[in-house]
Parts: structure tokens; sequence; C-alpha cells
């Protein structure tokens, strides 16, 4: 696969080295958000099968997000964030700092990965997570 934004240089270098390095008898290059509404399909009906959307790919250093059109990224459309997991990573980080909770400044980073990764996500579907402060607000 490749990212949103990789210019045709670098598809050309990589299938120069696949083909050249490597002797691979062919290659498929694919944009990693049209492959990521095609897994979607898993859970839908095949009539509601779509290559169209919008992908929001978010990694440790950058966010995209990626409108498709019938299987093709509309390139002039695609949003690059430069807020993504390290960001996260870093304001609980700094959060740990604030709040003097004891932790070695040398272990502060590992801990707020193990952090993030233990209780933090992204909801499916906010509605439902609205519907849940309602039921009972003083938990959260």
């Amino acid at each position: 696969t490749e990212p949103p934004l990789n210019t045709p240089e670098n598809r050309e270098y990589l299938a120069e080295i696949m083909f050249e390095s490597f002797n691979v008898p062919g290659l498929y290059i694919a944009v990693q958000a049209v492959l990521a509404l095609a897994a979607s399909w898993t859970s839908r009906q095949v009539g509601e099968r779509t290559l169209t959307g919008i992908v929001i790919d978010s990694g440790d250093g950058v966010t995209h997000v990626i409108p498709v059109a019938e299987g093709y990224v509309i390139g002039s459309c695609i949003k690059h964030i430069p807020i993504a997991g390290r960001d996260i990573t870093y304001f609980i980080q700094q959060l740990l700092r604030e709040r003097e909770v004891g932790i070695p400044p040398e272990q502060s980073l590992e801990t707020a990965k193990a952090i993030k990764e233990k209780y933090c996500y992204i909801c499916p579907d906010i509605v439902k997570e609205f519907a849940k402060y309602d039921v009972d607000p003083r938990k959260w």
C-alpha cells in the first residue's frame, strides 16, 4: 500500500526496486484508504457495498482525511492534519508531569503510552457515547 499523498516519483522508485532488486513478476500498489473502505464490506449486505466514502487515517505522526469516490481517491480534497497518536501520548505525559504523580522522567513516556493503550479509544458511534453519559452523568 501507499500513503494518500505519495508522489509518482516514490511510486516509480518502489516499482524499480521491486522489479530490479527482487525480480517480482508483477506489482500492484493500492491506496490504503480504498482498501479500508473495502474492508468495511464484511459487515454489509452486498447491495450496500460501495467504494465511496471518507476515510480518517490517524497514525502515530499524522492524520489524513481522505475522500474516495467509486474507488478513486480525490487527491485535491485530502486533508493533512499534523495531529495524531504521538500527540495524545505527549499530552498524557504532560498531564502526568503537571499532577506530580511521582513517575521518574525517564519512565514518563512509556507510562503515558501504557495509559493511552489501555484507556483511550475511538468511539464508533458518538450518539451511543452521549447516551451512556445521559444514563449516568456522574460516572463520566
